[in-house]
């Protein structure tokens, strides 16, 4: 069976949203697979990788760390229910996550920063504190997210926009049928909703109603997960 290392955060939280594309991918070829929570400080754990950061998995002899190499290795050991089933799909699906890493985490992160930091585990604070504290020039995160959502709210559904011109004409960014460029999408929703409870969108938001059909996709996976 496939081992996938997951981070993990207080109360069994799993906010990593790059592992959360790792999962819609798996549910997506109908593969299982064997959880091994992993906190910030146990990195030993996906040494044999010569990983620092998860997703990681085991997929028999194979080794396999970033959650698009995942994305990719597995349609190659595991061809049936494609990921990417052109090389258009794939194209687009390349363009959709670098979006999603390059913008949509970017507005993100600012505005539920103490929200994470609230919520990783205790053993783990120090390390999540120095990191992201040199990343955002101070470690106090509540005075900083406080003072991000002011306008960072806005920002970040600004930033949508290229999602919700699509979601307007069609169900899921891929088309007829969600893919990995709703993948991409949809962890960051979820690394914000096992954090933090701010509302991130309005309800008439073409997003929100494309989101309530991800957290349903494979039998409310996204849903099931603890949330804030």
């Amino acid at each position: 069976m496939i081992t996938l290392y997951d981070l993990v955060f207080q109360d069994d939280r799993r906010p990593s949203p790059f592992c959360w594309r790792a999962k819609f991918a798996l549910k997506h070829k109908g593969l299982a697979w064997r959880d091994e929570p992993m906190g910030f400080t146990e990195k030993q754990k996906i040494a044999f990788a010569r990983s620092q950061t998860v997703p990681v998995i085991h997929d028999g002899p194979e080794v396999v760390k970033d959650s698009w190499a995942i994305a990719r290795h597995l349609d190659e050991a595991h061809p049936d229910k494609p990921l990417f089933e052109s090389e258009a799909a794939l194209a687009n699906a390349r363009f959709m996550a670098g979006w999603v890493d390059t913008a949509v985490h970017t507005a993100l992160f600012p505005i539920i920063v103490g929200d994470l930091y609230d919520r990783v585990r205790p053993v783990d604070q120090p390390y999540f504190r120095e990191s992201r504290g040199k990343r955002l020039g101070t470690t106090d995160f509540a005075a900083f997210q406080e003072k991000a959502r002011e306008t960072g709210v806005a920002a970040f559904r600004s930033v949508l926009e290229p999602a919700r011109r699509t979601l307007r004409e069609q169900q899921f960014l891929a088309g007829r049928q969600p893919a990995y460029p709703d993948y991409a999408l949809a962890g960051a929703f979820l690394w914000a909703r096992t954090a933090s409870p701010l509302s991130l969108l309005e309800q008439d938001d073409p997003i929100h109603a494309w989101r309530e059909r991800m957290l349903d996709l494979f039998d409310g996976m996204g849903r099931k997960a603890k949330a804030a």
